[in-house]
């Protein structure tokens, strides 16, 4: 018995180093494909519209730092958690209560951004033309939070493969629709700009453009998790089937946790961040 126990141990040893390993690849493709996206978008837009894109960023970034960064840690925790009890029915009710939770931070941040732009960019970081940009951040808000749910639940599960698949299908479609989109929207801006007689229309709308890639690479990688999702569902039921958990968790109770362990995260998370802009 000893044996086997040592075994199972590095079983699951070798396991926890072969997923942290195919997530640490999956971020070291996206920096690279992120850094060499970037050149030939600030090329386009120029310096001015990457003032834009910067100054309607560093709005997103604190938004969705508030609202949904601390997602994925969260739910990946309180699943695993449950898995090891072999309360799949739970860890299922964790899931949902977690889209419950999304869907309303990254709803409430999602129209709080789409109606106040013009007040973020404008009197919070005096960047005035960024509104365009920020504006088509917005979706992009509640996308990333049911996303963040999502691969949550996978890694809970003992996952990070649909993880780093769906960051690397993100960052690609991030890369190739903003250099599009950055490029078809600036030379729309400078028709804008010639009709109103306003040359910062160009780069507003060349910042939008890349904003725009941000937008469709979110999307492409829930879209891509929601297949995954549905190709194991199967699996899934079989497991809820056979637990025989006598009583279930209320989803008042998850949700309560949720917060509670997401805020844990968000301190963690909001102090590293802070510390970065020191």
């Amino acid at each position: 018995m000893p044996k086997a126990r040592k075994g199972l141990r590095g079983a699951q040893d070798s396991n926890f180093i072969l997923q942290g390993g195919i997530l640490a690849i999956a971020g070291i493709v996206t920096r690279i494909i992120g850094l060499l996206y970037r050149v030939p978008v600030t090329n386009i837009i120029g310096d001015e519209g990457n003032g834009y894109y910067a100054a309607a960023y560093q709005i997103y970034n604190i938004l969705l730092l508030i609202s949904s960064y601390s997602l994925p840690l969260a739910i990946s925790k309180l699943v695993s958690a449950r898995y090891s009890k072999g309360q799949y029915k739970n860890a299922d009710r964790v899931y949902k209560g977690g889209l419950i939770f999304a869907f309303c931070t990254g709803g409430i941040v999602c129209l709080l951004v789409l109606f106040g732009a013009e007040f973020f960019a404008g009197v919070v970081m005096s960047e005035p033309m960024s509104y365009i940009a920020l504006r088509i951040f917005a979706p992009t808000l509640l996308v990333v939070a049911v996303m963040g749910v999502v691969r949550g639940y996978f890694q809970g599960m003992g996952t990070m493969v649909p993880t780093a698949v769906s960051q690397i299908i993100e960052q690609i479609m991030n890369a190739v629709v903003s250099i599009l989109a950055a490029h078809l929207l600036f030379s729309y801006g400078e028709k804008v700009g010639t009709l109103l007689r306003d040359k910062r229309f160009a780069p507003a709308y060349g910042a939008a453009g890349s904003t725009l890639g941000t937008s469709m690479g979110a999307t492409s990688g829930l879209i891509f998790l929601i297949v995954a999702l549905m190709m194991v569902s199967n699996s899934l039921k079989h497991d809820m089937a056979d637990d025989e958990t006598r009583f279930p968790e209320t989803y008042r109770r998850i949700l309560k946790t949720i917060v509670m362990t997401a805020a844990i995260f968000l301190d963690s998370n909001f102090s590293n961040w802070v510390q970065s802009y020191e």
